[in-house]
């Protein structure tokens, strides 16, 4: 009769075993992924402002870089930013009217040899910006500044637009000797919600 409480014993002890070996391997699972919804990408600082032709737009982006790609970027992987910015006419008996749709791009290479960061901001400059300072670099990387997205006489007086902004990372192609690597590279991508401001002109 102790025979099967043995087994009963050894059985419950087994599956005991069994739910804390499953519930490490679950908590080693979910916690990257609950780490990045805690980290989020977001824009911030959203401003829209004019000049007398333009309509012009400041924005920064927060919680982009993650300490994955902080070390790609130290061992010469690239990372490359677009923006999307819309601006839609917004009309209550029909479908908002796309007046502007656009997109820039702003890409960050480090110089292994030089130990240099080359931001290119073509939206910006045609001169590329060198410095040495990653965190400077970063920076400059993530804010948008005086950027025009609109010439003023493509808005009516008194009409009501929407201006929409995304921003997301690009998916990086990378030589075949570093996908060991960088295996994971799946995990930086980023990409905001679309971010609406309305205004009236």
């Amino acid at each position: 009769m102790e025979e099967p409480c043995f087994k009963i014993l050894l059985f419950r002890k087994t599956t005991l075993y069994t739910i804390i070996c499953l519930f490490f391997i679950m908590t080693e699972l979910l916690m990257p992924a609950m780490a990045v919804a805690a980290r989020r990408a977001t824009l911030d600082n959203i401003v829209i402002g004019n000049t007398r032709d333009e309509l012009i737009s400041y924005f920064t982006v927060r919680n982009a870089f993650t300490e994955k790609i902080n070390d790609a970027l130290l061992k010469g992987v690239p990372a490359s930013f677009s923006f999307f910015i819309s601006i839609y006419q917004k009309r209550d008996a029909w479908l908002d009217k796309k007046i502007i749709s656009m997109k820039i791009s702003n890409t960050l290479k480090y110089n292994t040899l030089k130990q240099e960061f080359t931001l290119i901001r073509p939206w910006k400059s045609d001169k590329a910006f060198v410095t040495k300072s990653l965190e400077q670099a970063k920076i400059m990387m993530c804010d948008i500044s005086n950027l025009a997205i609109a010439p003023l006489d493509a808005l009516e007086k008194g009409e009501q637009y929407q201006i929409r902004i995304k921003a997301e990372m690009n998916r990086v192609t990378l030589p075949f000797y570093l996908h060991y690597l960088f295996f994971f590279i799946s995990l930086w991508d980023f990409e905001t919600d679309w971010y609406k401001i309305n205004i009236i002109y």
